[in-house]
């Protein structure tokens, strides 16, 4: 039989699969995650790498799970079909039911896990792709994880989107695997892009992998990739870069800018691809909506900068920056450094990175209790004055707004609360879309039975320590606004009295019988 060369054009291609290429060929990788926002082309990148990469290069088997089997057909099975047709490989490739044969022999089956019993007999597989993975119970996935093997550089694909920040994949996956960032660009050792694509094809909105791997005194690459996209990453949504091929969905992100404005949580989820929350209840900050005080905030040189600080080390040390002008201001960013950069040396390097001395005037906020003498520290020394110093010298002009006493827990978040619901004073404040960890405190910073801030605590997977989970990013929030709006917090603490009016003589002498 003649053998017969194929050649793809890669702008047939989303960035997804550029990655998903490279990953599938690591023998090493044994776990690889796809999630992020609907629209992104995750089962679709992934239904062309297995026909490409596993069927016809490597004339690999692959078996294809969904968790309930009745919904295969009008899903993955169909995607995978498409492919076939709009790749002209309809000669190489026989479509049965819930089966598709490679003319080279390699197959690719599509099973439910209705019955838990189908994940036997899978170690014949080279791949499981598991499609739509959050609707999984874990003990399906630990079960898969032990019954594929027997093979050399068998892999396990993941796909899903990130709906609920409580579910096992974030618990059991996410929050214990120790994080390697990676480029998200295809990079070489040397730092050298990959394939002749040019640099904007094939980036993904983030990329990590886990640490080594140790068997036996050898240390090994990790075993576990993680790829997030967005519709922002797919040229069949937003256009190609270079407007040549793809196409431009207005409609689609039409749709995506209206849940951004009436429902942000919806909008984060299934456009951004951050971890969401399905059960609610019971926040500090009641009134805060993601769609009414969400907004794309740009920094303005020309106006001063409010920094906020949050003195907790773990999981980072918090800096806040906003801007304001008059009743109204606005978040525009967030430095939330982790360990181990999660010190104020770094923090201060960062900001001064982003927003080198000028002109303007910083103004320097924070807890009032971070002004009190460290003994780890010269005398005279404290938070503030480390802060202030290192601005100093940097040529920065800055003015320290500390309160004369730090505002109760309760009483500033029934200030802010009346903010978020009503404008009160008129006061009007923001936050930029991209500070997503603030957005994340405001929504999952609950209220205790005292009517504080709810500190709920968990542990560091790598530093072992003990930390409040949510808090500080908000924190820093309320340190600025009770400050910055002073005046308005003050009278809201002290209404002014009604007017009272003195009645001058008797019901009688105005006529009126008693």
């Amino acid at each position: 039989m003649s053998r017969i060369k194929l050649t793809f054009n890669w702008k047939l291609f989303n960035p997804n699969f550029h990655h998903l290429e490279r990953e599938l060929k690591n023998v090493y990788r044994r776990f690889i995650w796809c999630y992020g926002g609907s629209s992104s082309a995750k089962s679709y990148s992934v239904a062309q790498a297995i026909i490409i990469i596993g069927c016809l290069l490597e004339k690999s088997d692959t078996i294809v799970f969904r968790k309930v089997s009745a919904t295969i057909d009008e899903s993955i099975y169909k995607d995978f079909k498409t492919i076939i047709d709009n790749l002209g490989l309809n000669q190489f490739f026989k479509c049965q039911s819930k089966k598709i044969i490679c003319s080279n022999g390699s197959v690719i089956v599509f099973k439910g896990l209705d019955d838990s019993e189908k994940i036997k007999g899978i170690s014949s597989f080279k791949r499981v792709v598991l499609e739509e993975i959050s609707e999984y119970d874990f003990a399906d996935f630990k079960q898969i994880r032990k019954r594929l093997r027997g093979m050399e550089g068998q892999q396990i694909v993941c796909m899903f989107n990130p709906i609920d920040k409580e579910h096992w994949i974030k618990k059991e996956i996410f929050d214990k695997e120790v994080k390697n960032p990676l480029s998200k660009f295809l990079v070489d050792s040397n730092g050298v892009l990959r394939l002749n694509v040019d640099e904007k094809y094939t980036e993904v909105t983030e990329k990590w992998e886990g640490q080594p791997i140790h068997v036996k005194g050898k240390e090994y690459p990790s075993n576990i990739v993680v790829i997030k996209s967005t519709y922002l990453n797919n040229f069949w949504v937003v256009g190609s870069p270079c407007e040549t091929f793809g196409l431009l969905d207005i409609q689609t992100i039409a749709d995506f800018e209206h849940d951004k404005k009436t429902d942000y949580n919806f909008y984060s989820v299934y456009a951004l691809g951050n971890w969401g929350k399905i059960n609610r209840g019971g926040e500090f900050y009641k009134t805060f909506k993601a769609e009414n005080q969400v907004k794309d905030n740009s920094y303005d040189p020309e106006l001063p900068l409010h920094i906020s600080f949050d003195e907790n080390v773990n999981p980072y040390l918090t800096l806040s920056v906003y801007q304001a002008q008059g009743l109204k201001s606005w978040k525009i960013d967030e430095i939330c450094l982790e360990h181990p950069l999660n010190t104020l040396g770094h923090t201060l390097n960062t900001f001064i990175k982003k927003y080198p001395p000028s002109k303007q005037t910083v103004f320097i906020y924070g807890d009032r209790t971070s002004l009190k003498a460290d003994t780890k520290l010269q005398k005279g020394q404290n938070f503030f004055t480390i802060i202030e110093d290192r601005l100093k010298t940097e040529g920065y002009i800055f003015k320290r707004r500390l309160p004369t006493k730090n505002p109760s827990v309760v009483s500033r978040g029934n200030f802010i609360n009346e903010i978020f619901a009503s404008n009160i004073f008129g006061i009007e404040y923001t936050i930029d879309s991209k500070c997503t960890k603030t957005i994340n405190d405001y929504e999952s910073v609950k209220e205790s039975s005292d009517g504080t801030k709810e500190k709920t605590k968990t542990r560091h997977p790598v530093t072992k320590v003990t930390y409040e989970e949510y808090g500080h990013l908000t924190d820093t929030d309320d340190y600025f606004l009770c400050e910055y709006y002073k005046e308005q917090y003050t009278t809201y603490l002290n209404p002014p009295k009604p007017d009272t009016y003195e009645t001058k003589g008797s019901l009688a002498d105005i006529g009126i019988d008693y």
